[in-house]
C-alpha cells in the first residue's frame, strides 16, 4: 500500500503493522520526547555512578565519556515498541520532529492511552483501522 492509499489524517485510527517475521522485521517502535524530570533523573543515575566507582578506586572515563573522547549527552528521546493490537488516535498526521539531536521526518503523532504518551512513528509503519 502506498501512503496515498493509506488516508492517514487528524483524528483517525491507527494500528501497527503486523510484524510477521520478528527475525526479519524487528517490532514497531514509536519515539518520545523525555521529560525534564526523566533527563534529570538520568543526570543523576550518571552522578551516582560515577561516586560509586571513584569509591571502589575504578576508572570513570567510561561512564562520563564516549570511546572518542566526547562527553556522554543526555538522551533527548526514547524508543516504545508498539502494540500490534492497540489502536492509536492520530493527533497529528504528518511531521517532521526533534529526535534526539537530528528531525525526523515522515512521522505521525499518535497518543497511547495506555501510557498517556505522544509517540511519534513512520507513517509507513502504520495502517488505519476502519
Amino acid at each position: 500500500m502506498k501512503n496515498k492509499e493509506l488516508k492517514i489524517r487528524k483524528g483517525g485510527l491507527v494500528k501497527s503493522r503486523p510484524v510477521l517475521d520478528p527475525d526479519w522485521n524487528p517490532p514497531i517502535k514509536g519515539f518520545y520526547h523525555l521529560t525534564r524530570e526523566e533527563i534529570d533523573e538520568w543526570h543523576a543515575d550518571k552522578r551516582a555512578a560515577t561516586m560509586e566507582a571513584r569509591e571502589k578506586g575504578e576508572d570513570t572515563f567510561h561512564i562520563n565519556f564516549d570511546s572518542a573522547g566526547e562527553s556522554r549527552l543526555a538522551p533527548q528521546h526514547a524508543y516504545q515498541e508498539l502494540n500490534p493490537d492497540m489502536v492509536y488516535e492520530i493527533l497529528r498526521a504528518r511531521c517532521r520532529v526533534p529526535c534526539g539531536y537530528h528531525m525526523e521526518s515522515g512521522q505521525v503523532k499518535i497518543l497511547d492511552t495506555e501510557t498517556g504518551r505522544i509517540l511519534y512513528c513512520d507513517r509507513d509503519a502504520l495502517v488505519v483501522v476502519g
